[in-house]
């Protein structure tokens, strides 16, 4: 169909346009004549100018056939101006000696123009050629932005391609990250206490099971991220116990946002990791959220320090990375060293 309507269009524009010069031309020979030779120039320009329309069309159309076939449409503007500017001195050089056949045939000229030399033969070829040129110029014009355009369209296709690609390889990365330290911190209490135990495996059974479920969507609501994350730290608490103080602070309005899956449930893996988990004596983690600008404002602060943006562990450079390919901007996410002791993360979630 999309062929079709451009094809339609490519004949509108050619009938359309020819018409417009045979009528153009027309005029300008009529108001040209004068006296008693006006109606019989009239009537010859008009089958004449009839001419021009019908042999433009033919000869343009011919023209466009071998373009396509050669190619020409590819080339490089300085590979095809010389190339075009041959091209329309030779259709212009068959248009004007097909009409003059046909005019010598049909007799349609008056007698005295029939003996025609080379010198007046020359001297239409300018105009015509000149007419030629402008119809190139402009078919190639219209064509170059289509390509344009189409290519356009590719390279977003492409990178949306390598986005989506990009994407799904840091999730790759997430679930056995995440799941090698839910099973250490398993591990840690099979021994100790059987039934906690058992309880954390129940824990790390609803994580992986919202895990999967995230994985298949590009965002999802923060109050469906936040049941993630509150496994998770009650699977930590388990084996932290006093030592792991957990606090949660989110607007209602927050909670309907949608974010990218395990966003925040990675930043918390990371805290415990790298930060809480270092300290003898145990930490917090604190997580708020609210709306502001029309943006989601996520504040992650933990016990920690963060010696450099690369120590900071996988949390960080994977939730960086998947802001940047999601929103385009590094804008979105900062940590810094709030105290000596408290590493706070913060990020922003456009709406």
């Amino acid at each position: 169909m999309k062929t079709l309507a451009r094809e339609q269009v490519y004949w509108i524009c050619q009938i359309v346009g020819w018409s417009a010069y045979g009528l153009i031309s027309l005029f300008i020979s009529y108001f040209a004549a004068s006296g008693e030779e006006a109606p019989a120039l009239q009537i010859q320009e008009i089958l004449s100018s009839l001419m021009v329309v019908i042999l433009g069309i033919g000869h343009t159309h011919f023209f466009r056939h071998l373009l396509k076939r050669w190619g020409w449409t590819q080339l490089s503007l300085d590979q095809l101006i010389v190339r075009v500017l041959i091209a329309d001195v030779v259709m212009a050089v068959s248009l004007v000696f097909i009409m003059f056949m046909i005019d010598l045939i049909l007799g349609l000229v008056p007698l005295p123009l029939r003996n025609i030399d080379l010198g007046s033969l020359l001297l239409s070829l300018p105009g015509f050629s000149l007419t030629f040129f402008m119809w190139s110029l402009m078919y190639f014009a219209i064509t170059s932005f289509r390509n344009y355009k189409r290519e356009e369209i590719e390279r977003l296709k492409w990178e949306r391609s390598i986005k989506d690609f990009e994407l799904n390889k840091l999730k790759s990365q997430m679930n056995p990250h995440f799941v090698f330290n839910a099973l250490n911190s398993i591990r840690a209490l099979v021994e100790e206490d059987p039934e906690k135990a058992k309880s954390s495996i129940t824990q790390l059974s609803n994580i992986l099971r919202n895990s999967l479920i995230a994985g298949r969507s590009k965002t999802i609501s923060l109050e469906e991220e936040m049941r993630t994350v509150n496994d998770y730290l009650l699977l930590e608490k388990l084996r932290f116990e006093e030592r792991l103080d957990v606090n949660i602070h989110l607007a209602p309005e927050a909670l309907q946002i949608r974010v990218p899956p395990m966003i925040v449930q990675t930043l918390a893996e990371n805290a415990v990791k790298h930060g809480i988990s270092k300290k003898t004596e145990g930490g917090f983690i604190e997580i708020a959220g609210h709306m502001e600008n029309n943006c989601l404002q996520l504040s992650i602060r933990n016990t920690g320090v963060l010696k450099s943006l690369n120590s900071g562990g996988f949390g960080i450079l994977n939730t960086k990375q998947r802001l940047e390919l999601l929103y385009g901007s590094e804008d979105y996410f900062t940590i810094t060293q709030e105290s000596p002791d408290v590493v706070h993360v913060n990020l922003k979630i456009p709406c």
